[in-house]
């Protein structure tokens, strides 16, 4: 087939105009009120340049991220709809001087040879080494990546700040020697620098955020074994274990900064050993951990007091006490919160005393008296409750679902209820489903339900990640994560929450991260609460 001259500039016409609609869909994408994503934190960066949000650099598209973008397009003339299309943020970028480039452009392999200078967009092993080094400090939560995002310049910024530097969220050389005279103080402060240590560190003596070897899985074990880690062994250190160590420091009397050096790691080796620093040397021939926790220097002092916001050595010991007669499930830090406070209540009602949650004489007494006897859940001799209620939660363990979320999410309609169940303390609560896409937007049923799930989560609204099961409406009943953070749509008034909160189920770890940094975490939370879940059962 051959073309004229007008065929070929029509074929020429139609080409480009195919070419340059591919490149409109490669960059289209539009954010809306409830979206969470990496790109959405860039553009609350940009509004908060522009002087026009305020609020917390999250990824979350909430209502002061829709109302700073309503206000940035009536000022440059544009559809003051709230929608964060195509136009609004070419011209966003464009008025706060970001540069949305593509992550294969020339300019980030030329970043990421280029060590000295990390700025936004960067990417390779240089922006990993900062992101750990930022994490370890306290400055930065986000994924360990190796891609320089608008969470890690908040991060750099927020460093920048409070280190006296121009807070420019560009990492150079200043910045990156500050960083580095910042992390070996961090080190420093908490461990000496000796380089033998008995803990099975393989020769490592700092474990920190973003580290992945078999000494970090040595330490979650040992962790675990001493009830600080809850969450799965797998060689990376991450937030729970880096939580983990800080927990565990703060009871010790050691300095309290999540990185695991010379003195934490003898130190755990120590409470392994059962030659802990309390003063008495009588370790004699007990070798087991059991034994060791029922003699005299394990019991409690019943002269003392122990309520609310109290801490120390002999709050930690009821906390381990608490757990030995299965009444407490959470982790051992020595301070007496809701969940020690909730497990005291528990074995009162137990034993026919007063349930207020304090611990006085009478409560400690009896506690060192069932502990003195061996009775209890680790003892084996089935204790009033306990065992049964132990082998109900296996029962529920063992009906939970792990299930890709996109599979079955539509068998489900919106304004149908379900029922969250916290396995970690016992509470329960409704919600009503609102939408699901990526995850499910839901509301508390009630008031009630809103109280008590308030209690689940220790009386903090937090988007921190807290793996439940959720029943449906057919008896199925699924793992999933969510938070307590009420944001806008609302559509319930009369249940004391003022908005909807998400609730997040299995999907690929890929699908994940293509949404962002957020679902990637809820993701990585499920996955150490079905490993959670799947012990439960046995």
């Amino acid at each position: 087939m051959k073309f004229g001259a007008s065929n070929k500039k029509w074929f020429i016409v139609v080409l480009a105009a195919l070419m340059m609609s591919m490149c409109v869909l490669a960059y289209a994408q539009s954010y809306t009120l409830g979206d969470e994503a990496d790109e959405i934190a860039t553009i609350q960066t940009a509004l908060k340049q522009l002087k026009l949000y305020s609020g917390e650099i999250t990824g979350h598209y909430g209502s002061k991220t829709q109302a700073a973008v309503k206000a940035f397009q009536k000022k440059y003339a544009l559809t003051d709809d709230g929608i964060a299309g195509e136009d609004t943020i070419k011209a966003l970028y464009e008025a706060a001087g970001i540069t949305a480039s593509s992550s294969s452009g020339s300019s980030s392999s030329s970043a990421a040879t280029d060590s000295s200078i990390l700025r936004y967009d960067s990417q390779g092993e240089a922006v990993r080494k900062l992101q750990q080094d930022l994490a370890a400090l306290g400055y930065y939560s986000g994924t360990i990546s190796g891609h320089f995002g608008s969470k890690t310049e908040a991060a750099v910024m927020n460093f920048q700040k409070k280190n006296g530097l121009t807070a420019d969220g560009i990492a150079g050389a200043k910045t990156l020697a500050k960083v580095a005279t910042a992390l070996s103080a961090s080190s420093s402060s908490s461990d000496s620098s000796s380089s033998s240590s008995s803990s099975g560190s393989s020769g490592s003596t700092v474990l920190k955020f973003g580290t992945q070897s078999d000494a970090v899985r040595t330490l979650q074990t040992n962790l675990k074994s001493l009830g600080f880690y809850t969450g799965s062994v797998t060689g990376n250190f991450g937030n729970l274990t880096k939580e983990a160590v800080y927990n565990f420091q703060k009871a010790n009397g050691l300095s309290a900064d999540g990185i695991a050096g010379a003195k934490t790691l003898a130190a755990i080796q120590s409470k392994l050993s059962g030659s802990s620093s309390s003063g008495s040397s009588s370790s004699g021939s007990s070798s087991s951990s059991s034994s060791s926790s029922s003699s005299s220097s394990t019991q409690l002092d019943t002269t003392v007091t122990l309520q609310k916001n109290s801490s120390g050595s002999e709050v930690l010991k009821l906390q381990n006490m608490l757990t030995m007669l299965g009444f407490y499930t959470g982790n051992k830090t020595g301070n007496f919160g809701s969940k020690t406070q909730e497990a005291v209540i528990a074995y009162q009602k137990s034993k026919g005393l007063t349930a207020d949650g304090i611990a006085g004489a009478r409560t400690l007494a009896a506690i060192n008296a069932d502990i003195k006897s061996g009775t209890g859940s680790s003892s084996g001799s089935s204790s009033s409750g306990s065992s049964s209620s132990g082998s109900s939660l296996a029962a529920k363990a063992a009906s939970v679902l792990y299930s890709n979320f996109y599979t079955w999410r539509t068998k489900y309609s919106n304004g149908e209820y379900c029922t969250v169940y916290d396995f970690q303390t016992g509470y329960s609560w409704r919600l009503r489903i609102m939408t699901k896409d990526a995850h499910m937007d839901a509301e508390p049923a009630t008031a009630e339900d809103t109280a008590i799930m308030l209690k689940a989560f220790g009386g903090q609204t937090t988007w921190t990640p807290k793996v439940v099961w959720v029943t449906f409406s057919d008896g199925k009943t699924y793992i999933g994560s969510t938070h307590d953070v009420p944001h806008s749509p609302q559509h319930l008034t009369d249940n004391n929450f003022d908005g909807h909160l998400c609730v997040h189920f299995p999907i690929s770890m890929e699908a994940a991260k293509a949404i962002g940094p957020y679902a990637t975490s809820h993701q990585e939370a499920i996955l150490e609460g079905w490993e959670a879940t799947q012990k439960l059962q046995y």
